[in-house]
């Protein structure tokens, strides 16, 4: 069987404490009165500051709890920060108010698994009405905390639903075989995967190596489904997902190396900590396991295994990477904001815009424009003989034309909802002649008057878009509030089907279409502007622009014969390339 999560080690210190007859300890008794425990961390939520234990379940931190990691010679001072999920070297001392006061973290946390929220079918939610598990070899599902197992056949449906805070298992015939308020766990045997039948992804019903746990949800009606796996396995269902084979084996350790160092990230930041796992399955992560392993994928982790980006300062790389340029790529810091809403945030060094484009007077160089300049932009875009990284895409260049009735329908289908997910940065011109945050009119912009670019990026990607109405001005800011203002989908434009057209470079003109795509496929773009026929939107790329291009990395792998390290310098200059072995030394 699968190791279990993995051994339970559960050590009880209880220290001598005697109580007065009223039932009150005095202080020096207090501080004499406590209980070790040994356990798995499952989740932590620093903002509530508590901590839940495998066995013992969720704890409270006192006011003045600590934090210290025993090293082989020394005693080290850390935060809530170092402890981490899923972590099994971890011992919490409770006092006789049941608070964690005392955190010891024995030797440096090994970073060998990873814990996955799966969600449901369309990635929706991490909330599932059930959850159904089956196994060519069979499963063993264990209640840790009642100390009860049992064991279900291979290639057998077992079904778990939710009540009141309690877990029914049901058998294939609808017989109930446990009902439970405890987590629940789902193992196979090593070399076999667990089956998930009541989502769909790309390839089917996914299969996953690993285990599962099983959990009520926050409000207790709906299951929460969360995959430990090894750390490099968990790669082998990232890659396939993020990049096909056919990229070649160069591309590929390229995304693997990308694709490890982001996940190291989101294991370290505790983004999740609080739900008990360090990632998604879905793009809010990166996409895992939507499509099956293969030998060329599999192959690309194993031989860059362990390896990572680290930036100048040692600091782990914000490994960013998109689908295809246009033929520049944006610096992070003019994309996305700070936690605390600054924007444009804190330059990274290897996250700055770049050009991708051959300069057609000597393609040895690359082509340099002007990307502040409007009618320079335009004109970048609607060149279709351009040719760079990105040629091979269908996203190189991209077209798309709404009318002004098309155009006025999609902002007012959106901006509203967007000013009130994103209220920083959707904002509304006052009398003053200030852009200020205040919530869109029920009828948003009005009729459409006007719309200019206020700000673009050093790659030329549109950092801030002003929009007209008769309701008033609008400043959208950030690529996505822009991406999602304006989306070309009759679902939204309220007419007939909306075709956004695309070619490749070096093309004679635009060959391939789609239907009402959901969003602006980037926002490195110019536009027209006709009084009578509307917009025109003339682009480039698919995704935000920041890191590595994976089409980009297609052709200098395939076509310039690039090896994985030059791909990766390539889009994330003054890095290098470190074990991951270097962030798990005694005291960091």
């Amino acid at each position: 069987m699968v190791k279990k999560c993995f051994s339970i080690a559960v050590m009880v210190v209880l220290a001598i404490g005697l109580f007065s007859q009223t039932g009150q300890a005095s202080a020096a008794e207090e501080n004499r009165s406590w209980v070790e425990y040994t356990e798995k961390v499952m989740a932590k939520d620093q903002d509530n500051g508590t901590l839940e234990l495998e066995l013992q379940g969720t704890k409270k931190l006192a006011k003045n709890y600590d934090v210290t990691l025993r090293g082989e010679n020394r005693v080290y001072q850390k935060s809530l920060s170092d402890v981490r999920v899923g972590a099994e070297n971890v011992t919490v001392r409770v006092n006789h108010k049941d608070e964690i006061t005392k955190i010891f973290i024995d030797g440096p946390t090994p970073i060998e698994t990873m814990r996955v929220g799966i969600m449901t079918s369309g990635f929706a939610t991490v909330d599932h009405d059930t959850i159904v598990l089956s196994s060519q070899a069979g499963l063993e599902i264990v209640d840790k905390v009642a100390e009860e197992t049992f064991t279900v056949p291979a290639n057998e449906k077992i079904t778990f639903t939710p009540s009141e805070n309690e877990i029914t298992v049901t058998s294939a015939t609808g017989d109930v075989l446990y009902t439970t308020p405890n987590r629940l766990y789902a193992f196979t045997e090593e070399e076999s995967k667990i089956k998930v039948e009541n989502i769909t992804r790309a390839s089917g019903d996914p299969s996953y190596r690993g285990f599962f746990e099983i959990t009520t949800s926050s409000t207790g009606d709906k299951l929460n489904l969360i995959n430990e796996v090894d750390f490099e396995q968990y790669l082998y269902q990232v890659v396939p997902s993020e990049m096909p084979a056919y990229f070649g084996i160069k591309a590929l350790k390229a995304q693997a190396v990308a694709a490890r160092t982001y996940a190291l990230g989101d294991y370290l930041s505790d983004r999740f900590a609080k739900d008990g796992f360090f990632v998604l399955d879905s793009v809010m992560s990166q996409v895992y396991n939507n499509t099956p392993e293969n030998t060329a994928t599999t192959q690309a982790v194993n031989e860059t295994a362990g390896v990572i980006m680290l930036g100048e300062d040692g600091s782990l790389v914000d490994a960013r990477y998109y689908s295809t340029s246009g033929g520049y790529g944006a610096s992070k810091h003019q994309v996305w904001a700070e936690a605390d809403g600054t924007f444009p945030s804190k330059v990274l060094p290897y996250l700055i815009a770049q050009s991708h484009t051959f300069d057609p007077n000597d393609p040895s160089k690359m082509l340099e424009i002007d990307t502040q300049n409007e009618a320079e932009i335009l004109e970048f875009y609607k060149t279709l003989s351009h040719t760079g990284y990105d040629g091979n895409s269908p996203w190189f260049r991209w077209k798309v034309s709404l009318s002004k009735e098309e155009l006025e329908n999609t902002i007012n289908a959106n901006i509203i909802s967007r000013q009130a997910a994103d209220p920083k940065f959707v904002l509304t011109k006052n009398e003053a002649g200030e852009f200020v945050s205040q919530p869109i009119p029920a009828e948003g912009i009005g009729e459409f008057v006007d719309m200019y670019v206020a700000k673009r990026g050093d790659g030329g990607n549109i950092m801030e878009l002003v929009i007209e109405g008769t309701t008033g001005t609008y400043k959208i800011i950030k690529e996505y509030n822009i991406r999602f203002t304006i989306r070309p989908s009759n679902a939204f434009t309220q007419g007939e089907t909306i075709v956004l057209h695309r070619a490749t470079a070096g093309s004679s003109d635009y060959t391939g279409t789609l239907d009402n795509y959901t969003i602006l496929p980037s926002a490195f773009f110019g536009f027209e502007l006709d009084e009578e026929n509307g917009v025109t939107f003339f682009g480039g790329g698919n995704g935000h622009g920041v890191g590595m291009s994976q089409y980009g990395a297609y052709y200098l792998g395939t076509t310039l014969g690039y090896e994985f390290d030059r791909i990766l310098t390539s889009y994330y200059p003054n890095m290098s390339l470190e074990n991951i072995s270097v962030l798990s030394t005694e005291g960091k």
